[in-house]
């Protein structure tokens, strides 16, 4: 319930609330916090204890603690506000009972501004330590805090006097009472009299305290709290707004109206038409604090940037550079052939778009750079029964006829250069489908078949096909998925029941021709929370039906909510990014629901994992993805049988092919061929060895039958605050590396004890933004948009990762020291010397 007294929340680390947010209208309200509010865009009435003051863009106003004020706008705003609690104050010596701050720039000539300016600077310094939470922010924010508050009490305190135009505690004490009182009567007949009887007041004196201690009279007061709770209902639901308002204690629909258009100057009805996200209903409006709406997530930043010091908005590392964290491990290695033997089934699994889309020559040669990079098992991919594969027609008599020359050409290519299928079977022919529903820009269709029997015949075709031309043997190590995220309206827009029936009939028509034949799925965007129930059905239903999976896939996406996955040029608003475990918790509470379901045994596949879903998110072309991939796969290494990271390529249909190359596609490689750092990282986690050793944070140690050990360590960097809230006025084409926390260059010193006395040879390779990152070197060629042959050429030249090698003498203990920039990875290579070899 929000209450006109205002709790300020504060972080138990942190003696401050900080927040961006557009106001449209906040009645009334007292804290026991110091505020300042600083206008970044638009305008805004700000009423303090009844006194109205109209800010513009730039202007700064402080409101001491326990002052009651109330904000009001009629166009767009964005506000920074800083709260600081008094107990805080108190704790530096400030005399929070008798201080008062006169602190307002808009009563201030152009000439008079510095003192003001300080403050900017001062409050988008801390906003923007606050945003990257980089090593020891905690006290760099404490000393800008500080200095906040030397500044005001040098510059702009007030005479020391008791301030009776405060209120006091006693009063505070019974005005919080009767408010506590009202808030859960509101919607009730309240009349002045009612309440000075209830408690004990003369009305006289209770209309007198009320004017005094709110600044409005009690009938204004009773209005400002219905309207508040009658607007979020407004904005969050379909109620016929003359119920809604009635419901909220309005005696008739034109006193609504009356007191709706006195705060926002329009009627209720435009409101909710210009200010509800359309498509939308019965969501609440984002709100932080009391009144306060979601922020403008476009211009958030871009207003602050002139205040912030230089390096800050857009140097993306550079002030990471200045700080240093020192870590140390100290690893016993184990005997000869001891540790935990690794599969690394991360390996196991690569993913493509559309089936047909293998069979472009770019495509192909992507597959093979990559498989003589890596060597994956098996790759997954889309499409098999889409139109452009020609498989299903008609003859004339309207009977089913059946091609497999595409399929047979595509499981050829994959097969010369050492991978295996993984069908997901999740796309419909054209003739078969209901061509109302469709997916992707190259459309797919994802109806039911309208010929079930059309559909069954042409499954049993394709098996016997395959088994007939490539064997039994062969054909059941393969996998057939069934259903491409199912629980997505994107890719399944029937009902849940109808899909598990689908699902059987495909099963049942797979394993009528042969019951090696391996059928999974269902495919599901996998998140924390909101998909074990969707699981549970799958599985209970395959069980009582005698259609139980041979093994079972979903996917992880660390976008909340779990709204699906992005369809268009941009992201939708809403969305926000998970923290930088999301994979391992994932993984960790989906085995756990899982086997508690009894399914634990089945072999469970990630057939889709990316940072985001997103075609068109710049941070994928930066040496970002190679953290972000050493870190989750080393991780979780043999969590799963298989992780399939989307995608091997840029070289997509799901979207328009773009015109830059650089434009945050979601593969390895771009369109054009260009090796990215997350190529790189996946060339550097195939150097580990069988046996893992050790890991700890930010290293993983393994080790080869042939004596040589293997040190993965990486600099991991998440999204700072606002990227993780779709923020993205810190990032663009240029400029990448501006939305990421600031964690600091990490030296990182580990000793391994017990090599064989004798030498070593130490071969480090690493990956980084000077080395390994051909987005950064393309910056630096120029950022050319059209890219020549000899241009991609120098990029794949030059962009290749760091390699060094060196030889020591090792006695007992070999001490390792390696300087991680931001994003970075390397990989060492300890192998024992061998005289004569």
């Amino acid at each position: 319930m929000d209450y006109t007294y205002e709790i300020i929340p504060t972080s138990g680390r942190l003696p401050l609330h900080i927040f961006f947010h557009n106001v449209r209208y906040v009645p009334n309200h007292w804290h026991d916090s110091l505020e300042l509010l600083f206008v970044l865009k638009g305008s805004a009435m700000i009423t303090v204890q009844n006194k109205p003051y109209s800010l513009t863009e730039e202007d700064l106003i402080l409101i001491n603690s326990n002052d009651i004020h109330s904000i009001q706008a009629d166009q767009d705003n964005l506000l920074l506000a800083l709260q600081i609690p008094d107990t805080f104050l108190k704790e530096q010596g400030v005399d929070t009972e008798h201080t008062v701050f006169s602190c307002h720039s808009f009563g201030y000539g152009p000439g008079e501004q510095e003192a003001f300016d300080e403050i900017h600077r001062l409050l988008s310094s801390i906003m923007w330590v606050h945003t990257k939470e980089g090593y020891g922010y905690e006290v760099k924010i404490r000393s800008l805090l500080l200095e906040l508050i030397y500044l005001l009490l040098r510059r702009f305190r007030g005479a020391e006097r008791t301030r009776e135009n405060r209120i006091n505690k006693r009063m505070m004490e019974r005005l919080l009472k009767l408010n506590e009182y009202i808030q859960s009567h509101y919607h009730e007949s309240l009349t002045l009299n009612g309440l000075a009887e209830r408690e004990g007041f003369a009305v006289t004196y209770l209309s007198h305290f009320f004017q005094k201690s709110m600044g409005v009279s009690f009938r204004a007061y009773i209005t400002q709290i219905r309207l508040e709770h009658a607007v979020t209902e407004l904005l969050s639901t379909e109620e016929p707004i003359i119920d809604l308002a009635l419901r909220h204690g309005f005696p008739s629909l034109k006193s609504f109206h009356k007191a709706f258009k006195d705060a926002y100057d329009t009627t209720p009805a435009e409101y909710r038409r210009s200010q509800r996200p359309t498509g939308a209903p019965g969501k609440d409006p984002a709100r932080n604090g009391t009144g306060y709406l979601a922020y403008d997530r476009d211009n958030a930043f871009v207003s602050l940037f002139k205040y912030l010091p230089v390096e800050a908005p857009q140097a993306g590392g550079l002030a990471a550079e200045r700080n240093i964290v020192h870590k140390e491990a100290g690893i016993r290695l184990p005997p000869a052939g001891k540790g935990q033997p690794l599969k690394h089934t991360w390996r196991n699994l690569c993913t493509a778009g559309k089936a047909k889309e293998i069979l472009y020559a770019g495509v192909q040669e992507h597959l093979k750079l990559l498989q003589e990079a890596v060597g994956f098992r098996y790759i997954r991919f889309h499409g098999i029964f889409d139109d452009e594969m020609m498989v299903y027609r008609l003859d004339d008599a309207g009977q089913p006829l059946f091609s497999f020359t595409y399929v047979d050409q595509l499981i050829d290519f994959l097969r010369s250069i050492g991978l295996r299928p993984f069908f997901e079977l999740g796309f419909m022919p054209g003739l078969l489908a209901d061509r109302s529903q469709t997916v992707f820009h190259k459309p797919s269709y994802i109806s039911l078949p309208q010929n079930p029997a059309h559909w069954t015949a042409m499954l049993e075709a394709f098996a016997r096909h395959l088994l007939r031309r490539y064997g039994t043997h062969e054909v059941r190590t393969w996998y057939f998925e069934f259903w491409n995220e199912p629980d997505m309206n994107v890719f399944w827009q029937e009902s849940r029941e109808r899909y598990l029936a689908f699902y059987e009939l495909s099963f049942r028509a797979f394993k009528g021709v042969s019951p090696e034949l391996r059928i999974g799925g269902p495919g599901v965007i996998s998140d924390l929370e909101g998909k074990a129930e969707w699981l549970r059905s799958y599985w209970t239903y395959c069980v009582e039906r005698d259609c139980r999976p041979d093994f079972l896939t979903f996917h992880v996406y660390p976008v909340l909510p779990g709204e699906g996955t992005w369809g268009g040029e941009e992201p939708p608003d809403g969305i926000h990014y998970a923290g930088e475990s999301y994979l391992a918790d994932t993984l960790r509470s989906t085995k756990k629901a899982l086997a508690e379901m009894g399914a634990g045994d089945l072999e469970l596949h990630v057939t889709e994992w990316n940072s985001t879903s997103h075609h068109r998110e710049l941070t994928n072309d930066t040496s970002f993805k190679a953290a972000y991939l050493a870190k989750n796969i080393a991780e979780n290494l043999d969590e799963v049988h298989s992780l399939g990271y989307w995608a091997a390529t840029d070289l997509l249909e799901e979207l328009p092919l773009p015109v830059s190359t650089f434009h945050g596609g979601l593969g390895l490689i771009t369109n054009n061929g260009i090796r990215k750092p997350g190529f790189h990282a996946y060339e550097l986690l195939a150097g580990l060895g069988e046996r893992l050793v050790e890991r700890g944070d930010g290293f993983c140690l393994t080790a080869s039958a042939d004596g040589t050990y293997q040190l993965l360590v990486y600099n991991y960097c998440h999204f700072d605050r606002l990227y993780m809230r779709n923020d993205t006025s810190a990032i663009d084409s240029h400029n990448r590396y501006g939305v990421f926390a600031d964690t600091g260059r990490i030296e990182l010193t580990v000793k391994l004890e017990g090599l064989p006395a004798g030498r070593v040879e130490i071969r480090s390779r690493s990956v980084s933004r000077e080395h390994g990152s051909a987005y950064d070197l393309w910056l630096d060629m120029g950022a050319p948009e059209e890219l020549t042959p000899g241009d991609i050429r120098y990029l794949n030249a030059g962009s290749l990762p760091r390699q060094e090698v060196k030889e020591v003498e090792v006695s007992d203990v070999l001490t390792l020291k390696c300087s991680l920039s931001p994003h970075e990875v390397q990989l060492l290579c300890i192998r024992p010397v061998r005289i004569g070899v």
